[in-house]
């Protein structure tokens, strides 16, 4: 792998993240919608991709059809259902009605209420990278919007690093990858992923739950072969 294919690969890894993130943040408003329907066609390239996560692929492909349907007129129609499955997915609100996610957070997951000490575990994570939660985000720390924007803000550092020429931090913040990925998000987010599809009231939404799936699939085996090539430029 050369330096231009680790750059792209980081890059992509970056993007993925943060599109993931902004997701499970909060409702689906206009301006992504029409963001999405503008790029609509290049969710279908992933199918060329082999080596891709199949999840991935029928994701990318479901939300493609999701957006071939969708009007510009009917934006407002769309906008209203996709806030009432986030709602059910993301707000518990489908959990008080015996059908949904409790929260989406890995103090949830784990030991099956908020604000373990989990969330202690992942604070300092962030907190070693000078970050702080926006006063403005009332869920804890421990949400999954955060872990998955943690992630893409760690693979732009890599890809700082990479630019400058410090390929010790750039190996740092692929091993500070690899260990959140390994000791936080890999733990819990599969299994958010899994109920995400199967409470999903959207084919939108549905979609994004096996692209988070697939993807997660994917990173572990990733960031292996991500931190074995970056070795090779010590």
């Amino acid at each position: 792998m050369s330096k231009s294919d680790l750059i792209r690969s980081l890059k992509g890894r970056e993007t993925m993240y943060s599109f993931l993130g902004r997701i499970c943040e909060k409702e689906t408003d206009e301006r992504l919608l029409k963001d999405l329907l503008a790029r609509k066609e290049l969710f279908l390239k992933y199918k060329s991709i082999v080596e891709l996560d199949a999840n991935v692929k029928e994701g990318f492909e479901e939300l493609h059809s999701y957006l071939t349907r969708l009007s510009e007129e009917k934006l407002s129609e769309a906008m209203l259902e996709l806030a009432v499955d986030y709602a059910n997915l993301f707000l518990g609100v489908g959990y008080v009605r015996g059908k949904g996610i409790a929260h989406p957070s890995e103090s949830t997951y784990l030991v099956g209420h908020l604000y373990h000490d989990v969330v202690d575990q992942v604070f300092e994570a962030y907190l070693g990278e000078g970050l702080i939660k926006s006063p403005d985000f009332e869920e804890p720390e421990d949400h999954i919007a955060l872990e998955l924007y943690f992630m893409a803000r760690l693979c732009r550092k890599a890809i700082i690093s990479l630019n400058n020429g410090k390929q010790q931090d750039l190996l740092k913040y692929l091993n500070m990858q690899k260990t959140f990925l390994v000791e936080q998000l890999l733990k819990w987010a599969p299994k958010l992923a899994e109920d995400i599809i199967k409470n999903a009231n959207t084919l939108f939404y549905k979609a994004l739950g096996k692209v988070t799936k697939g993807f997660l699939n994917m990173e572990e085996r990733v960031i292996n072969k991500l931190i074995e090539q970056a070795k090779t430029l010590l």
